[in-house]
């Protein structure tokens, strides 16, 4: 082969290549955030449960700096999906599907919000309980990130039966219609 001659690439396989690898990115993000979930949820019932006092303003304190880093990871996972892994979905469904899913995307959205809303209020009510221990009690500020963290992993499910298959379909698809060799 030339040196100055380029390697030939196959285009129509890089987006199957590109997706593929999204949907493994999606499955291995998904999984992780799940576990935080489940193990912050876990701790905050812990506090819900025990007797006002007995250790829960430390706890909520932890809770509170597990959820901030948390919400990072979560919004860096959510620009991922909205600037690259949606927006080619989107574009598939509108070419050659139901338009009836884009209002699921819509949802979803909804969802995440309204689980943000839930970890404010949580955070709010952390730093409030810090000023003053007596504005609230503890297990309300508690219940605010277990509901967060219920939210979040009914989206992460309602997300993954919508995406996964979807994009199972749209990888069929592109196979396809590739030309075999």
């Amino acid at each position: 082969m030339n040196l100055y001659q380029k390697p030939r690439v196959e285009m129509s396989k890089a987006p199957v290549t590109a997706l593929s690898e999204g949907l493994e990115r999606l499955k291995q993000e998904h999984g992780e955030l799940k576990q935080v979930l489940l193990e912050m949820e876990k701790q905050a019932k812990q506090v819900e449960s025990a007797p006002e006092h007995m250790g829960a303003m430390q706890s909520l304190l932890n809770l509170r700096l597990w959820a901030l880093a948390f919400r990072e990871e979560l919004e860096r996972h959510s620009n991922w999906e909205e600037l690259e892994l949606f927006p080619f979905l989107t574009s598939y469904i509108e070419r050659k599907m139901s338009p009836s899913l884009l209002p699921s995307f819509w949802s979803l959205e909804k969802d995440h919000e309204l689980a943000d809303e839930h970890m404010q209020a949580f955070l709010r009510s952390v730093h409030l309980l810090k000023a003053n221990p007596e504005a609230m009690s503890f297990k309300q500020a508690a219940a605010y990130l277990v509901q967060a963290c219920h939210i979040l992993q009914d989206h992460l499910a309602k997300e993954e039966q919508l995406v996964f298959p979807l994009t199972q379909q749209v990888l069929d698809d592109i196979n396809y219609s590739l030309p075999s060799h």
